[in-house]
């Protein structure tokens, strides 16, 4: 039988930290041990089921009593200091050697300061509504801090709206919100983002105990291994959090909430004050849910001595209604993510209701945080710089996710590998990342290259890739991992990689296009990549310089657990417009039109078809084809031919996703049109009838896909023709596997060629959501 543990004389199973109570109420012994937190019992002859479920056991006790010991450690310090505060420091917990340690309640809160400001400059009764905007950073410690009425246009003093200043800033505004115009609410996206967290863990709520583990910088030990910084310089670590508000959190739903970024609830105890305004202390209450839920989705791993402050320049709304807090009051906060996002910062903004005994107490609107680094901290990175992100594997990587975010939809010019920081441009168009749910580049683990611009063959760069649980590229497709997502995920890199060679050097006072040429890939293996890290690996195998432009092939390969899955080589060009104009298409210039346009007379058995509603081929973004013409024995092989026509939509979701300043539709959609019209073609001529009634369609391992392109889709074009030639069909009773060739048309201009589109049809089961497993 296993012995009982025990700390100090104390049985593990018994530690406990009871939060806010004060010194004289707390024994030096914890409270007795919650059920089925005592000790494990192995009986010698007990089945394989039994002892796994034993060692299940065994490791959460073994997890509860690592956060118990924490908890109870900072509580039996705090006693010793005569505060029912729990303990804080600017880095490891002091020796009997070291400094004594900060007290969490005098570490000064900024932004409560800048709000009890607030308060007491703003007339009122404490009810009615109120305008905020910050307008700049808080201060950790502002040290003049007053308020002065707002003047219009040289004009007398405005009452009603004040400017809280520390010396010469401005840190805030106040006002008094008008009765009309209504606030407006944020409308909700066609296509929620998939939020997508910088580390995953799956904790859904926080104890007292655990959000004071939090503040103590325990991050590892409440959410898990993948938050584990252990390694980095104390300055390097997150800041000291102010006192705790929050009681608890009760709920966190990462996909939440009608805009799907996340839904929080918590509890708090708010004591009242005759003296002071209840809602500064309520906007500090519902930021610190705010704190806690950027927190829980990693953002801090990319920054270092990451600290939260409000985000500025986003007015928020604070009503306030007849239903005051009485004193020792426990409220309820119910929290809606509005919006998250990477860029300049990882930010979040949310709407919180917040209730005391069943009446709305404050509804506060667009209410915002963001995450900055320690003030002085450089954010260039490098190969021989130390940073704060490690790779999937622990290792400390080259540059974490703000870098590709940036690359997508920021100031990509002064992040390089070689620390240039100003290059002097003035064109707006450079080489972007695809943003949004279109970004598939997350972090890059190492690189070797040369010299800035010198493009050196055998120049590689690793990175990585967190495929989410349930990406929407494979919940829009019946469950299968289309084409689109591999090449986006294995296209991307090549991408970052010839910016931070050099390729953001080039050409600083003209628009800089990049476009992809041509490429190859096969699938290696069948894989299933949700929840995996796909590990990128790109090599440059030669440089190109053009007039008024330059071409870099790659090598590529995808991989999980050091195994590859998927390799290939591409071809990318970098273009001014007078370069990128020169484009003609595949045909010299020549309008050639689809087969079936040059058929002398029309095929005997044509077959209309509009796919629009035909959820087996993609639904949501995925759903690629509208008006069908489908021939039996048609095509240049005489084997099966369909052609899909469908307007170009000047909001078609890609373009704002692909890519900034420089909207293009991906040339992986238009390779995905043709997979799909092949699927098509299987569904209604009857080729996969015996695998009703749910077929899984997948891309055929070991087969090599070839794609050219020689244009491109703009907002402005009017249509998108695509075709697809079957070659050969294959069947072996359990599946069929379909070989073709394809083109697509913008307008009547050929510009992409896809040989060899070979396609695996089995029959699936289907899980809980009714796609195919």
């Amino acid at each position: 039988m296993m012995e009982e543990l025990t700390f100090e004389g104390v049985p593990l199973g018994e530690l406990t930290a009871p939060p806010g109570s004060p010194p004289a109420q707390q024994s030096t012994r914890p409270p007795a041990a919650r059920p089925g937190s005592g000790p494990i019992t192995v009986p010698p002859a007990a089945p394989a089921a039994t002892m796994a479920e034993q060692l299940q056991r065994a490791h959460a006790a073994v997890l509860d009593t690592h956060r118990a010991i924490s908890a109870w450690q900072l509580a039996r310090t705090a006693m010793l200091t005569g505060t029912a505060e729990v303990l804080r420091t600017d880095g490891p917990y002091p020796t009997d050697d070291g400094p004594a340690p900060l007290p969490r309640h005098e570490i000064y809160d900024g932004t409560a300061a800048v709000l009890e400001t607030a308060a007491n400059a703003l007339p009122g009764d404490g009810t009615g509504a109120i305008d905020l905007t910050w307008r700049n950073t808080v201060p950790d410690a502002p040290t003049a801090l007053d308020a002065h009425p707002a003047t219009g246009s040289g004009g007398p003093p405005l009452p009603s709206q004040w400017y809280v200043r520390d010396g010469d800033r401005v840190i805030a505004v106040v006002a008094r919100h008008p009765q009309a115009p209504p606030w407006p609410r944020r409308p909700v996206p066609r296509y929620p983002r998939d939020p997508r967290p910088l580390a995953r863990t799956s904790v859904e709520r926080l104890s007292a105990a655990e959000l004071d583990a939090l503040a103590a910088g325990e991050f590892a030990t409440v959410f898990g291994a993948a938050f584990d910084q252990r390694g980095l310089s104390p300055e390097a670590l997150p800041a000291p959090w102010p006192a705790r508000l929050l009681a608890e959190v009760t709920a966190i739903e990462p996909r939440g909430g009608v805009y799907a970024q996340g839904f929080l609830r918590a509890t708090a105890h708010l004591t009242a004050d005759e003296r002071t305004a209840t809602w500064p202390r309520l906007i500090v209450t519902a930021s610190e849910l705010l704190r806690v839920y950027a927190f829980h989705r990693g953002f801090h791993l990319c920054l270092p001595g990451a600290r939260t402050t409000p985000l500025t320049d986003r007015p928020a709304l604070v009503e306030l209604f007849d239903t005051p807090a009485p004193q020792q009051a426990e409220l309820r906060l119910e929290m809606e993510v509005t919006e998250l996002g990477m860029v300049p910062r990882p930010y979040l903004i949310g709407d919180c209701r917040i209730t005391g005994g069943g009446q709305l107490v404050a509804h506060l609107r667009d209410l915002g945080i963001t995450l900055r680094e320690r003030p002085g901290a450089d954010l260039a990175f490098g190969l021989k710089r130390e940073g704060c992100r490690r790779s999937a594997a622990g290792q400390w990587a080259v540059c974490s996710e703000l870098v590709p975010a940036v690359a997508a939809e920021g100031n990509y010019r002064a992040h390089t590998l070689h620390d240039v920081r100003d290059l002097h441009g003035t064109a707006q168009v450079r080489p972007r990342l695809p943003r949004g749910d279109m970004l598939m580049l997350d972090r890059c683990r190492q690189a070797e290259i040369g010299a800035w611009r010198e493009y050196r063959p055998g120049s590689w760069l690793a990175s990585e890739h967190d495929v989410p649980e349930d990406p929407w590229y494979v919940r829009e497709s019946g469950g299968a991992l289309p084409q689109l997502a591999l090449m986006e995920i294995a296209l991307q890199p090549p991408g970052i990689f010839s910016g931070l060679l050099g390729v953001l050097g080039e050409y600083p006072d003209q628009d800089l296009t990049c476009r992809n040429l041509d490429g190859t890939a096969r699938l290696l293996r069948e894989v299933d990549p949700r929840g995996a890290t796909v590990e990128q690996q790109t090599t440059l195998t030669s440089h190109t310089p053009l007039p008024g432009g330059l071409m870099h092939r790659y090598n590529f390969s995808l991989g999980t657990g050091g195994k590859p899955f998927y390799t290939g080589e591409t071809v990318h060009g970098y273009f001014t417009p007078e370069l990128l104009a020169q484009q003609q298409g595949l045909d010299g210039g020549r309008r050639v039109p689809p087969w079936l346009d040059r058929c002398p007379p029309p095929p005997a058995q044509v077959r209309h078809l509009d796919l629009r509603e035909d959820t087996r081929l993609g639904h949501g973004r995925m759903a690629l084809l509208e008006d069908t013409v489908l021939v039996p024995d048609g095509g240049v092989y005489g084997a099966g031919y369909l052609l899909c026509t469908k307007p170009v939509r000047p909001d078609d979701w890609y373009f704002e996703q692909h890519f900034f300043q420089d909207p293009v539709m991906p040339g992986s959609a238009g390779v995905q049109m043709l997979y799909q019209a092949a699927h098509a073609y299987a569904l209604h001529t009857g080729l996969v009838d015996h695998l009703l009634p749910h077929p899984h369609f997948a891309i055929a391992a070991g087969e090599e896909v070839r794609w050219t392109y020689r244009g491109q889709i703009l907002r402005e074009h009017r249509q998108v023709r695509g075709e697809v030639h079957i070659r050969e069909v294959h069947h072996d009773g359990r599946a069929v596997r379909i070989l073709a060739d394809g083109s697509v048309w913008r307008d009547d201009l050929r510009i992409y060629q896809v040989d060899n589109i070979a396609v695996q049809v089995t029959s699936a089961r289907r899980n809980d959501r009714g796609e195919a497993g």
